[in-house]
């Protein structure tokens, strides 16, 4: 079986690349799972600084699998997706606590729980080919993957009302515009740069990394964060089972109909 992870290691530094690229690199049980464990095993090395997500091909991370939801009838949906965000709320938590930098490699297209990951993140690269959408709504559903939580900590409430249920789309110098990327560079120079940052955040000395982040990050999670990622949960899942979901779920999944063809 493919694993849906690819794992690339270098002198203080691990990188993730999320691998379903038809799929869309989206997020499914498996996907979060591998992230969690890859997690793991870099914070249980010393030598580690820098722990990076990035996408293959031309997505960074298309959301939730929203074509598995389709696949099971909709009176199942409420199961998978508490199931399925139940685990992504694992992987949120453990980003959250870990002593590593994290850098988010925006390559390209960022939605739903694409967003949830990029938020995640301590430093965030993003392709000036990137398009970062919320979309969570566009299928009927309302967001996990902490996004509620950190999204209008970012950029402010407004527009996180704007990115969730407006349908805005951000290019990649957008993002950095509205805080919620570092740097966007062309993408003929995305790969270069992603790794001259990762190198400069692996020099930092050892033992300053992991405390400084927890200083700069005391303000961003409060004590309700792992409480509110449960409630997230609970939402998606009770709004996968609205009838305007299950319509847009299997909107969404339907294979695009065949041009017609001139006689």
């Amino acid at each position: 079986m493919t694993s849906p992870l690819r794992v690339e290691r270098r002198s203080g530094v691990v990188r993730l690349v999320l691998d379903r690229v038809a799929a869309g690199n989206a997020l499914d049980e498996p996907l979060a799972e591998a992230l969690v464990t890859e997690l793991e095993r870099a914070e249980a090395d010393p030598r580690v600084q820098v722990l990076t997500v990035t996408g293959r091909d031309r997505f960074f991370c298309a959301g939730g699998d929203v074509r598995s939801m389709a696949s099971v009838p909709a009176g199942e949906r409420h199961e998978l997706l508490l199931s399925l965000a139940t685990a992504t709320s694992t992987l949120m938590t453990a980003l959250s606590r870990t002593r590593l930098l994290v850098v988010a490699g925006v390559n390209g297209a960022t939605a739903g729980a694409g967003l949830g990951l990029l938020l995640a993140a301590d430093w965030v690269l993003t392709s000036d080919e990137a398009k970062i959408v919320g979309a969570f709504a566009g299928v009927g559903l309302t967001p996990d993957t902490g996004v509620s939580y950190l999204l209008p900590r970012t950029v402010g409430y407004h527009r996180a009302v704007e990115l969730t249920l407006g349908g805005r789309r951000l290019g990649g110098a957008e993002a950095v515009e509205w805080g919620l990327a570092s740097q966007s560079v062309p993408a003929a120079g995305f790969a270069r740069r992603l790794t001259e940052a990762e190198d400069a955040f692996a020099a930092n000395a050892d033992h300053v990394v992991g405390p400084t982040k927890a200083l700069l990050r005391a303000g961003r999670y409060g004590a309700d964060w792992e409480e509110h990622l449960r409630a997230e949960a609970r939402s998606v899942a009770r709004s996968s089972t609205h009838p305007e979901s299950v319509r847009l779920v299997d909107r969404f999944a339907a294979p695009a109909p065949a041009a017609h063809r001139a006689g």
